[in-house]
């Protein structure tokens, strides 16, 4: 089903076989909310949760780095942080959600945006997960999982090495890997980069933290 969370603009809500469950909201890289995507969430919403898949780039869905970078800098963009975070508070609010709190599992586009709500103190977020992507971690952050690509040309491995070193500087459950041999979108199985033994280890990683 479908709520309003943005302007109008509709989130697709997967329910959990037994109709409730911990909240999370999945959120798109920069190819729109794609096949791969809503796969993903309903991935999650098999192991008990309720999802929230919202879309930020209002249907548009991109095939090509070009597209993609085409929906990426048009005027949804500097919206993305603001969609995400009425989203998470959308989720929250639902129905079916147990807890107050909701996590979230954002890739590369999105998961940039999300370091930005990491420390948000008026945000119902409970955990973070990031698929390859970097940005500065504030202070009084979530718990956070980060998954980086080894071979990664949009990010620095200063900046992978920056974000691995504070989380394990801050401690269980906050972690950050890097899967060895891997390029960007390698968990995305639509993409050429995929590979299917080092996404089923992140997977492992994620529920597990969703969980923990």
């Amino acid at each position: 089903m479908d709520r309003a969370h943005h302007l109008g603009q509709p989130m697709i809500i997967l329910l959990p076989e037994g109709g409730k469950g911990p909240g999370v909201v999945v959120a798109h890289a920069w190819w729109g909310l794609n096949q791969a995507i809503r796969d993903y969430g309903a991935k999650l919403a098999k192991e008990g949760f309720v999802v929230g898949l919202p879309d930020l780039f209002d249907g548009q869905i991109a095939d090509t780095i070009e597209g993609a970078e085409q929906l990426a800098d048009t005027d949804w963009s500097p919206n993305a942080g603001e969609r995400l975070r009425d989203a998470i508070m959308a989720l929250a609010a639902h129905e079916a959600v147990t807890g107050d709190k909701v996590a979230a599992v954002g890739f590369s586009y999105s998961g940039w945006h999300l370091f930005g709500l990491a420390n948000a103190p008026d945000l119902p977020l409970s955990r973070l997960v990031i698929h390859y992507a970097t940005r500065q971690i504030g202070p009084q952050h979530v718990p956070m999982l980060v998954h980086f690509a080894q071979n990664d040309p949009f990010e620095s491995g200063e900046d992978m090495a920056e974000v691995t070193k504070a989380l394990t500087a801050d401690g269980p459950p906050n972690a950050a890997y890097t899967y060895p041999g891997t390029r960007h979108w390698f968990v995305e199985p639509d993409r050429p980069e995929y590979d299917a033994d080092e996404a089923a280890v992140a997977w492992e990683r994620t529920l597990g933290f969703l969980k923990g």
